[in-house]
Order: structure tokens, then sequence, then C-alpha cells
């Protein structure tokens, strides 16, 4: 009994499908990558304590971000500018922060660890589909 054949795969088809999967798959890296990038940022640099002035909430058609201000001292010279990694819920806070590069970043874990959280589990999806693409490749005959 002869199987049905079912009908090609247009190309534009595959590539919105090949797209869609590149994107799925680079996801986890870059949970881990920002995880990892504000950890590092977090433990190099000089510490300082600094005062959150405010926060501004920019709402876009599709996409909202926060963006904070702090004032802190270096050396007796007082210095205001963004702060990474903070939120409105620290305005008027002293917060704990490392200046690296003339950039100041909250020591707060909550980001970092809520990003490597999200993203190392999801780790597992690129690697069981690479090895099951791999196993798959082994185990299927060569067409003469």
């Amino acid at each position: 009994m002869a199987e049905p054949q079912r009908p090609p795969e247009s190309l534009p088809m595959r590539v919105v499908v090949n797209l869609v999967v590149a994107a799925i798959m680079l996801v986890p890296f870059v949970l881990v990558g920002a995880g990892a990038w504000l950890i590092l940022q977090r433990q190099t640099g000089e510490r300082v304590e600094a005062e959150v002035i405010g926060c501004d909430l920019d709402v876009g058609y599709k996409t909202s971000s926060q963006h904070c201000t702090a004032r802190w001292t270096v050396d007796g010279v007082e210095h205001t500018g963004p702060i990474q990694g903070s939120g409105d819920q620290e305005v008027g806070r002293t917060v704990d922060a490392t200046l690296r590069d003339g950039e100041l970043y909250s020591r707060s874990l909550t980001l970092p660890l809520v990003l490597l959280g999200l993203g190392l589990p999801l780790l597992v999806l690129p690697f069981t589909w690479v090895r099951r693409r791999l196993r798959g490749a082994r185990t299927t005959p060569a067409h003469p």
C-alpha cells in the first residue's frame, strides 16, 4: 500500500520556519549571557553608594522600559547619571552600586538571577534539538 505523499513545502515557508526555530533557540543564550554580564558588572569596578533620584517609564508602541537616575560621590565629587538595574521601588533610597567605565550598575542580584533562572532551564531546548538532529543523522541510512 502506497503512502500518500505530502505536498512539498514552499521555500518562503521553510525560511520562515527556520527563522522562528533559530530565534527560539537563541533566547536561552541571550538570557544566560545577559545575566552573566550583569553579574560581571556587579563584581568588577569601584563600589559606591548611590541615591536613586527618580525613574522614568518610556512606553513605546510594543515595548516599555524604565530608566533610573542616581546621585553618587567619588573622591569628593558628586555625580548624577543613569543607574542600570534599578527600579522605581528604590526611588529615594540609597543603594549599593558598582561604578565601571563611567556606568553605574546596581548591585542587586534580582535581575541577574531571574535572567539566569529563566535561561539555564531553557538551554535544554537547543541542546536536546541538536542532539536529536545528530542522532537522526547517524541512524538515517544514506540514499543510493
